[in-house]
């Protein structure tokens, strides 16, 4: 049976009453908070009883704080003389208990209560919502320009379709938390002017349900890369789900370590930030240039993975599946074909480049035939068109080149419901090409002028990948 238990609570920092509630729930479940701690709140088991809880706050204090002031100290010992003992500390903010049945509260002027709690959270919860909401903001606004610029390969790759949802997510909660605050400061002042304690309105169940979507958006990228990514995503995605967690234990060790030796608040914070910034960036320079070492080395290859030399690099000889291959078209004399397949996927969208073209060292090279095609698979009806029109204009919007353009040609020669072929002011048609099936748009670019059956082919073999 486990004598502690930690946990991540949705509490705000000046929600002094609700804080107290729950903790009283805890106590009457055998659970006494014990510390409050970058990882989550610690609880130590006691027998089940009616406990009551205050909190109050004391500006002065910080978090690098090596052990109360002597001033915090006075205080804490006239509380206990009232039957207030003291808990735990958290910067600012300090809880008692009080096994009494009616105990006398510690705050009793709603004024002071009021300033302190402001003052507060001047020093430590309102900078830093602020801060986090610039950040929030900045990071949003350059996902939608992403998003806006090339829609299809954001919504496709599931580390940047989560990354923005947890941003936004960001933002609505730091929004939500300092609009509570000040609308409940504004109000609390009023109130207490005339002798009133207002309480704090509670943010909890906002605060568990984005924690809620940003638990399901981390399981489900966790998923996408450890279970269908290949070896280089699976690793990377291992990595940095190792990587946060040691930067969070790395940093608060070292700040509870500093606190030990009774290190000043300025050296405790100085060295703490220090310490953040060199582990952030040492572990993410680890995890890079590993990874990217790996790569070189040829560690992320599959097993019996065929490679060749050309030109002083060691290249891949790739043997993917893809539905469609240069040998269902024409009649080739050639062996060594590279197939690749690379691509990403969500649950909105997916979109994988296929390719087929021989060895660099092949000889007569620019001869063999070689194929090369994007299927975009949309999940959602809603955004085909948008989709499709994106894919139209791509040139235009992605590579500035206005002059080309797709124009529409016969759709029943390709099994498609939409076909429209690529043509350039200079040269003319091009061999490529845009199919519109139910549920996928595919690019398809020939080294030859396609006939009448070798369309007729492409559409059966593409239809059979739906």
């Amino acid at each position: 049976m486990r004598n502690t238990k930690r946990r991540i609570e949705p509490l705000s920092f000046f929600d002094h009453t609700g804080i107290s509630g729950h903790l009283e729930k805890m106590a009457e479940k055998g659970w006494m908070i014990e510390k409050i701690v970058n990882t989550g709140w610690v609880y130590r088991r006691i027998e089940p009883k009616k406990v009551h809880f205050a909190v109050s706050y004391y500006p002065k204090a910080s978090e690098f704080d090596p052990e109360p002031s002597e001033e915090q100290k006075m205080f804490h010992e006239f509380c206990a003389h009232t039957g207030w003992q003291l808990a735990c500390t958290s910067a600012q903010m300090q809880i008692f208990y009080n096994e009494n049945e009616n105990p006398i509260p510690i705050e009793t002027e709603p004024e002071l209560e009021v300033e302190a709690i402001h003052a507060s959270a001047k020093k430590s919860f309102i900078p830093s919502y602020i801060l986090l909401l610039v950040l929030g903001v900045l990071n949003g606004a350059l996902w939608i320009s992403n998003l806006l610029g090339d829609p299809i390969d954001l919504l496709s790759n599931s580390t940047s379709l989560i990354s923005g949802t947890i941003w936004m997510l960001l933002v609505a909660l730091c929004i939500v938390e300092l609009i509570t605050y000040f609308r409940w400061h504004s109000k609390a002042k009023k109130a207490a002017e005339c002798g009133e304690f207002l309480k704090v309105t509670s943010t909890s169940k906002f605060q568990k349900f984005v924690l809620g979507v940003a638990a399901v958006g981390f399981l489900f990228w966790l998923i996408n890369f450890i279970v269908l990514g290949d070896s280089l995503k699976r690793t990377v995605a291992i990595l940095m789900c190792i990587y946060m967690p040691a930067l969070f234990i790395v940093v608060n060790a070292t700040k509870e370590f500093l606190k030990r030796k009774k290190a000043s608040r300025g050296v405790n914070r100085t060295v703490t930030i220090i310490t953040s910034f060199a582990v952030s960036f040492g572990l993410m320079g680890m995890i890079t240039f590993g990874t990217l070492w790996a790569s070189n080395h040829g560690l992320f290859r599959e097993k019996n993975e065929e490679t060749y030399e050309h030109r002083g690099t060691t290249l891949v000889v790739h043997q993917d599946e893809i539905p469609l291959v240069v040998e269902d078209l024409v009649e080739v004399d050639y062996e060594g074909y590279i197939k690749e397949r690379r691509g990403n996927e969500s649950f909105i969208l997916g979109q994988y480049i296929m390719r087929q073209y021989p060895r660099f060292d092949a000889e007569h090279y620019v001869q063999i035939p070689q194929i090369e095609y994007t299927m975009t698979f949309v999940k959602i009806p809603a955004i085909y068109e948008k989709c499709k029109e994106r894919l139209l204009y791509e040139r235009e919007a992605l590579w500035g080149i206005d002059e080309q353009d797709y124009r529409a040609e016969d759709a029943d020669a390709w099994g498609a419901n939409e076909a429209y072929r690529l043509y350039d002011p200079v040269y003319g048609a091009e061999n490529w090409y845009l199919l519109c099936y139910d549920d996928m748009i595919v690019e398809i670019n020939f080294d030859w002028e396609p006939t009448v059956e070798q369309k007729r082919i492409v559409g059966e073999k593409l239809n059979q990948t739906k």
